[in-house]
């Protein structure tokens, strides 16, 4: 073998392991740019986020301040209904749910929680139940709810927001408001002055209660 082909044969192998590095690095970047999208978006496959409450879908308003501390009075005066029922189930599920009570108070429900906050556009149902599982209160009114009662809401939420969240509902609850915790309800079919007063109380007794 000349000296002229071992030199050639020498430049080709550094010319592959100069390639299949480039291939690797290539490589490795793509996994990395999967990973940062994955964490980015989160598991909850690109759900809406709270916003604090968007002025165009919360505009701000004013609401008495507290009147009543018992929950069964503050309902009675409002007219709403206070309701517990049986645990239907703690499964982790990606599909959708047929939940047992409207709106729903527990059943299976997807991994991932929805987070606090104030939502313009709602998350899926199965991530608010995972949400009261973790001792969450979600308070909702009906899609159709006249802005001054969402902004009253979003007052409301901001007297204390501590793991409380506010969304519009997405299951025809029959109900204006509601407030849900894990296997517990409170639900009013209008808003008045006392309503306000019945959801603080129901947040008061059953936050941070989850199984």
């Amino acid at each position: 073998m000349t000296p002229e082909r071992t030199h050639a044969e020498r430049a080709e192998s550094d010319r592959r392991r100069v390639f299949q590095l480039i291939a690797f690095l290539l490589a490795a970047l793509a996994v990395t740019v999967v990973w940062i999208v994955a964490v980015t978006t989160g598991s909850g496959g690109g759900s809406p986020h709270p916003t604090g409450g968007s002025p165009g879908v919360y505009p701000n308003e004013t609401i008495p301040p507290p009147a009543e501390s018992s929950l069964a009075r503050a309902a009675a005066k409002a007219g709403c209904s206070v309701r517990s029922f049986p645990s239907y189930g703690r499964e982790r599920t990606t599909k959708r749910v047929h939940y047992r009570t409207n709106p729903p108070t527990s059943g299976p429900h997807n991994p991932t929680a929805a987070e606090d906050g104030i939502y313009d556009d709602p998350p899926p149902s199965e991530q608010l139940v995972r949400s009261l599982e973790q001792g969450r209160v979600v308070i909702q009114f009906t899609p159709g709810a006249p802005p001054k009662e969402r902004g009253q809401l979003k007052a409301l939420v901001k007297e204390d927001p501590r793991h409380v969240i506010l969304t519009a509902n997405q299951t025809a609850m029959p109900f204006e408001v509601a407030a849900t915790a894990w296997r517990h309800y409170v639900g009013c079919r209008s808003v008045n002055d006392a309503t306000f007063d019945a959801l603080r109380d129901f947040k008061v007794a059953y936050r941070d209660r989850g199984p």
